[in-house]
């Protein structure tokens, strides 16, 4: 059989048509109405980009997508959203609020909750997001504290969270039994807590993240970065946290560790703490007990004006300290290690 140059054209016009329309296939758009079923028919590879609405209660639950699933929210607001057992996942934008608030009317307690909760992920990003609580900063009219949590992962592995905007809420980003994760380039505004939280984890990094304006309310204390271990898990260690910067009424970078009923949490092994600028009004610029193998250098800390005590970097371990300067503050001098 003798196919002619008119025919070989016209079957390479009809196979590239096939594989453009195999390929947009594979980038579906949903609407609030629609998004469980696009996600529960979702393929490895696949992008969703959510047009315009108010997502509520999104759910997503027992799939593994490989390549990655991309979600394209950046039109997109959330009302709670909750993940389990999902592998392979990437969001790109969206703005993630608390879903309405429940009242325990026998306590007198309102419950505020999490704007996204995720447990036992795997290769998760979450890029360029927004999540906003009602709090918002005291020179507004009629000021109101943070309520709620922001994104809580939970015994979850390969997470990244980076370049977002936290603002209103009691805490921004909450990691849980994480190991492999990355937190970095995001903002924290009017926390009424602390920016990010990890505790139970190990081998990540929390890198050029900035919290400011932060309004305590009741007993907090509240830290920029805090880390943490529990007797019942590995210690928190091989953790890296540079150039992040913290202003306002807070802590700056904080892991402490507790003896509760006579067990000890664990304390930390090999942290890095290098580079980062805290310009703070509590005592903890930085503080770092029980560590291990670890390693602070070349910060700078900070005593806000009108603070009753000198931020300062208190640390105790096996802990190597160079390059590090606390300027003078709150009526004492300044401290200035040897350069590393």
């Amino acid at each position: 059989m003798v196919i002619s140059g008119r025919s070989v054209t016209a079957l390479l016009m009809t196979l590239v048509t096939c594989i453009a329309g195999a390929a947009s296939a594979g980038v579906r758009t949903a609407r609030p109405e629609t998004a469980a079923a696009m996600l529960a028919l979702a393929q490895g590879g696949d992008t969703i980009v959510l047009a315009p609405g108010v997502y509520t209660y999104l759910r997503l639950g027992e799939r593994k997508f490989e390549p990655a699933l991309t979600i394209d929210a950046r039109k997109a607001i959330f009302s709670g959203v909750v993940f389990n057992d999902v592998s392979g996942i990437q969001i790109e934008g969206g703005t993630f609020r608390l879903p309405p608030p429940r009242v325990d009317e026998r306590k007198g307690l309102t419950d505020f909750g999490v704007a996204a909760r995720m447990v036992r992920m795997n290769r998760i990003t979450l890029r360029n997001v927004t999540f906003e609580g009602p709090g918002t900063a005291a020179d507004v009219p009629e000021p109101k504290f943070g309520e709620g949590y922001g994104l809580f992962i939970d015994q979850s592995s390969d997470v990244e969270v980076s370049g977002g905007a936290f603002s209103g809420l009691v805490s921004g980003v909450m990691l849980r039994k994480v190991r492999g994760f990355k937190v970095a380039r995001n903002t924290f505004r009017s926390m009424r807590s602390d920016g990010v939280q990890v505790s139970e984890s190990q081998g990540g990094s929390i890198e050029e993240n900035n919290c400011k304006l932060t309004r305590i309310r009741d007993s907090e204390h509240p830290d920029c970065i805090q880390l943490w271990s529990f007797s019942t898990s590995q210690p928190t260690g091989d953790v890296v946290i540079r150039r992040n910067s913290a202003e306002g009424h807070t802590q700056g970078i904080g892991m402490f560790n507790h003896v509760r009923k006579g067990i000890d949490d664990g304390g930390f092994d090999r942290i890095l703490i290098e580079e980062n600028d805290m310009a703070v009004s509590y005592s903890h610029g930085i503080a770092m007990n029980a560590a291990r193998d670890s390693i602070v250098r070349n910060n700078r800390v900070r005593t806000l004006p009108g603070a009753q005590h000198q931020a300062k970097i208190n640390i105790q371990g096996d802990i190597k300290r160079c390059g590090n300067v606390v300027q003078p503050g709150a009526g004492r001098p300044g401290i200035k290690d040897k350069a590393c």
